[in-house]
């Protein structure tokens, strides 16, 4: 079995190859003996800039240099098609006033006691996040610069991406339960050609330096949360390791200190700065779905807005966005609330594989304050699933009477691999302390007996490593 998957990943080089080299913006196929392309539609292409201003190109520079954003990444993978849709134009708002928030009570680690709500003040602005978040605060994300203007870049292949690794040993116990990465990493079942059926569900960049990684694991009995912490000299390595109630955690996200999951019908709510506790937020979530993905953004003082998409894989099951309030007390998460759900819409001329998400990251972009969302997922079948396409959809918050919805803008697809930048299972956005996009992506699954798709094998004294990729904006 090794021998021939192999043999099919060598084999498949050449038909890679000239996919590749198919045009930007193109469906490369082939009949009657002939190979050609197909242009994608382009409809009604549209940029919004953070400034509200229309179809201008406007270049932003915002804070100084971090330490942990390197901006001398190394070009590699490739952009093989895309599509783009929609054309909206800004509203202009007014801020809402905002309120400094505190958070010095600690942790509680059991689920805060909630009373049913179910209706939220008509004049919390639910489509407009908080443009005024440093980076580093407790409670919300920076906003984004230009999201469409810069997500179109994406899709022009203007991304330079790098290969890094984070470190692991394989019998080694960590924080905060002992346990094991053989107790939570490990892949079986193994299904056709070899591929593991247990992976990384979910992978983030944190608002954190020291702590700048962290993911959620499947398991066939009980999964897991990782943390990833960087020493100053950049080697980055487990950190913590948390073994779950339930087999299957949602993705991830991040908003301010806290890492967000979902697992059953709860959401969690883990403070990054303190990754070795055991103690987290939960809170019961109507009508829980996170298969398609999660996320937090701030919209204003003690409010934030949850969107769920599900189900996940590459199925006939309509797809359908939850929209949710969650309130808190002095920063602390403390109720939620379900707004509405509404259906995908997916545009006919869209390829059907644009429909499907596993991650979700949500985004707010500086001046207009609106929000993005930029759901991710990849090839799930045969080889396609170890050197096929992952697809990228930027869509946007809209407010209809207090009714949400998401209208999807364009999309673009990239070659993805197992062993270190599989977008289906574990890919996202994170906007990082310049206000710029970063997206990343994040090998699938390892096998800890140094078999199939682990092609470091199984090194001395268990010794192990999972690489990622990042992809900035040229």
């Amino acid at each position: 079995m090794k021998f021939l998957v192999y043999a099919l990943l060598f084999g498949s080089v050449s038909i890679i190859s000239i996919v590749s080299a198919a045009p930007t913006g193109s469906i490369f196929h082939a009949h009657n003996g002939r190979t050609h392309s197909h242009p994608l539609p382009v409809i009604g292409v549209s940029h919004r800039h953070g400034s509200g201003a229309i179809g201008v190109r406007v270049n932003n520079q915002s804070s100084p240099n971090n330490d942990f954003y390197t901006r001398n990444a190394s070009p590699s993978g490739r952009i093989s098609s895309r599509v783009i849709y929609g054309n909206t134009r800004p509203t202009p708002t007014k801020q809402a006033p905002r309120r400094r928030v505190t958070t010095s009570q600690a942790p509680r680690s059991t689920h805060i006691p909630q009373t049913p709500q179910t209706q939220y003040r008509a004049n919390t602005r639910l489509s407009r996040g908080d443009v005024n978040c440093r980076y580093g605060q407790t409670d919300c994300n920076v906003c984004a610069v230009n999201v469409q203007q810069n997500f179109q870049k994406a899709t022009k292949k203007q991304l330079s991406w790098r290969s890094q690794p984070w470190r692991f040993n394989w019998p080694s116990t960590y924080p905060p339960q002992r346990k094991r990465p053989l107790d939570i990493f490990n892949g079986e079942p193994v299904h056709a050609l070899g591929i593991p059926d247990k992976h990384i569900q979910g992978f983030v960049r944190t608002n954190s330096s020291r702590y700048p990684y962290a993911g959620s694991h499947s398991h066939k009995s009980k999964g897991g949360i990782f943390v990833v912490k960087q020493e100053v000299s950049g080697k980055m390595y487990l950190s913590s390791l948390h073994q779950l109630g339930g087999r299957h955690p949602s993705g991830v996200h991040i908003i301010g200190k806290y890492l967000v999951y979902g697992l059953n019908d709860r959401l969690y709510f883990k403070d990054i700065n303190s990754p070795n506790q055991q103690s987290t937020f939960n809170l019961k979530i109507p009508r829980p779905g996170f298969g398609g993905g999660l996320g937090v953004v701030k919209l204003s003082r003690d409010k934030h807005l949850i969107i769920t998409s599900g189900p996940g894989g590459q199925d006939k099951r309509p797809r359908y966005h939850r929209f949710y309030l969650l309130k808190s007390v002095n920063g602390r998460p403390a109720s939620i609330s379900l707004i509405n759900e509404s259906a995908l819409v997916h545009p006919n001329k869209w390829p059907s594989s644009l429909a499907f998400s596993e991650n979700l990251s949500i985004i707010t972009e500086c001046g207009t304050g609106d929000i993005y969302t930029i759901h991710s997922s990849g090839d799930e079948k045969g080889m396609s699933a170890i050197t096929g396409n992952g697809y990228w959809r930027l869509s946007k918050l809209v407010d209809n009477h207090n009714k949400l919805s998401l209208k999807p803008l364009s999309g673009f697809s990239i070659r993805q691999n197992m062993t270190s930048c599989n977008i289906r299972s574990a890919a996202t956005v994170h906007v990082n302390a310049q206000h710029q996009l970063e997206f990343y992506c994040h090998g699938y699954a390892k096998d800890p007996d140094g078999t199939t798709f682990n092609v470091l094998g199984k090194s001395s004294r268990g010794i192990d490593k999972f690489y990622f990729k990042k992809g900035t904006l040229r």
